[in-house]
Formats: structure tokens, C-alpha cells, sequence
């Protein structure tokens, strides 16, 4: 009864990072047929050009967001998370040959953002054994060097905001400028890459030709995306520049839900074969 039952446990998380993996699939072939369909134009309107020549072009939304990607992207997280809680509720009966385990109603995933974080929960994990609380401390997020980007940080914040502001809010995202322009004419061109606001200002631009602005003046197209309201940047571990952790949004959660399974199959593997790892504690 207690392996049906320890079975029961690993197979429900295996099941839910899976379920996580599929609605992350769903979320990106949403996002494609979204923007594949163009939902919105861009549009430039001469009355933006003040006397000093100063314009923008403005991306004009023709199509809102499609609902079902917040509640998408809320399932992944909520599978994700509960798959790695099943996952420390199955090692702790593994590690203790007890079900249920002790201390098992106690028993959360740690992601912990701080050292004070960690110490303040250790209650929650007293009943592991010393190998795999020292696995679980390494893979913090107050560990990682860029801390940022580390995917359980990422995980946290998600979830996080999920819970406290469900469904995510998300916005269309700049990915991108294509096109030509003639540099004679048109000076200071800027590109406002990142989430496009109320405005829907894209480019701004001054034009010194006293001529109409037409397409041969100025001809471009832009490249959107879908991300999270509110994304704060973080500095490229290799650039230093401001950047989105692991790139667009399909990018960070396709990362973030490959890091929890190996997360989670990896702690099983030490509860499984204790032996094995003591060696490098």
C-alpha cells in the first residue's frame, strides 16, 4: 500500500510538470495564430509632427489579446509549482521509508529569494535528510550568480503575482523593428522596444525634409510579441545590457519548466540512491 501510494506521489508529479510542458505548447501555438493574424497596424498620423519636425509611429491594436493565454499561462504555473511540492512530498517518504512522511503537512518546494528566506523555513524541511537539504540549498535563487535569471526565481515571481493577481496581465511586446528609412530625411529615429504602452508609440523620429512623409521616406514594420505587464529587466550576464531573463516569453517558460523537471527528477535520483551522492557532501 505505501509504494501504491509512494507511486501515486511521483507519478502525480510527473504528471503535472508534463500537464505544465503541454500548456506551455498551448500558450506559444496561441501566441503564433495571435500574432500571425496581425492584431494591429502600424500608423502614422501627420498631425504627430510638431513644428520642429518630431513624430511617431504608433502600433494601433485591431484585436485584443486572446483571454485564454493568462489562464494558460496561470495553469503552467500552478502546475509547476504543485508538481514540485508532489515531488518533495514523494522524496520525503523515499528518504524516510515512512507514509505518510514525518513532518509531511509541512512539507513546500523551497525557492528561497534570500539566506535569511532559507533560514526562516528551515522547519519545513528538518525531517530531510542532510544530503538532500544541502541539493536543495545549492539550487536557491539567492544562490545562482545572476539570481535574476534563475529559474526558479522566475517560477516564484509567476506564481506569486499569479495568486495575488490572477489571471497575469499581459501585453504586447516590441520585438522588433524591420524596414528602411531615408536618413536625409528622417533623423533621430529611436525604437521603443519593450512593452507598448497606451499610446502604442513605437518609433519616434524627427523629420528634416520639408517634403511629405511617405513610405519611401520612411518605410518599416514591426515584429511583436506577448509578455507579463510589468516585466522588470535584468542586466545580461554576458552584455550587462538590460534584458528580458532567457528572451521572450515562450523562451523563459519552456526554460523555467525544463529546469523544475530536472529539478525535481534530480532530487529523486538522490532520495533513490542516497550512496551515490554522499560522496560529495
Amino acid at each position: 500500500m505505501e509504494q501504491m501510494t509512494l507511486i501515486r506521489e511521483l507519478d502525480m508529479s510527473r504528471a503535472r510538470i508534463k500537464r505544465a510542458h503541454d500548456n506551455i505548447k498551448e500558450f506559444a501555438e496561441v501566441v503564433d495564430e495571435y500574432i500571425g493574424r496581425r492584431p494591429a497596424d502600424l500608423a502614422a498620423d501627420l498631425k504627430d509632427l510638431n513644428e520642429l519636425g518630431q513624430g511617431s509611429l504608433r502600433a494601433v491594436r485591431r484585436e485584443p489579446i486572446p483571454i485564454e493565454l493568462p489562464i494558460l499561462l496561470g495553469e503552467a504555473l500552478q502546475n509547476l509549482r504543485a508538481g514540485l511540492d508532489n515531488c518533495l512530498y514523494a522524496v520525503a517518504i523515499i528518504d524516510s521509508g515512512m507514509n505518510p512522511p514525518p513532518g509531511g503537512t509541512k512539507l513546500q518546494w523551497p525557492i528561497a529569494l534570500t539566506p535569511n528566506e532559507w533560514r526562516d523555513n528551515k522547519k519545513r524541511r528538518e525531517h530531510l535528510s542532510p544530503h538532500l537539504i544541502a541539493a536543495l540549498h545549492r539550487i536557491q535563487p539567492f544562490q545562482a550568480e545572476w539570481p535574476e535569471w534563475n529559474c526558479l526565481r522566475i517560477l516564484h515571481d509567476l506564481a506569486r503575482l499569479d495568486r495575488h493577481r490572477s489571471p497575469h496581465e499581459l501585453c504586447m511586446w516590441l520585438e522588433e523593428v524591420k524596414g528602411t528609412y531615408d536618413k536625409e530625411a528622417i533623423h533621430n529615429l529611436a525604437v521603443k522596444e519593450g512593452p507598448v504602452g497606451e499610446d502604442g508609440v513605437v518609433v519616434t523620429f524627427t523629420k528634416v525634409s520639408p517634403e511629405e512623409l511617405s513610405p519611401q521616406m520612411l518605410s518599416l514594420n514591426i515584429v511583436l510579441g506577448i509578455d507579463v505587464q510589468g516585466l522588470e529587466l535584468s542586466p545580461h550576464p554576458s552584455t550587462g545590457q538590460p534584458s528580458r531573463p532567457w528572451g521572450p516569453l515562450d523562451n523563459r517558460l519552456k526554460a523555467m519548466c525544463k529546469a523544475a523537471e530536472e529539478y525535481a527528477e534530480g532530487l529523486v535520483d538522490m532520495a533513490q540512491n542516497p550512496e551515490a551522492w554522499l560522496g560529495d557532501e
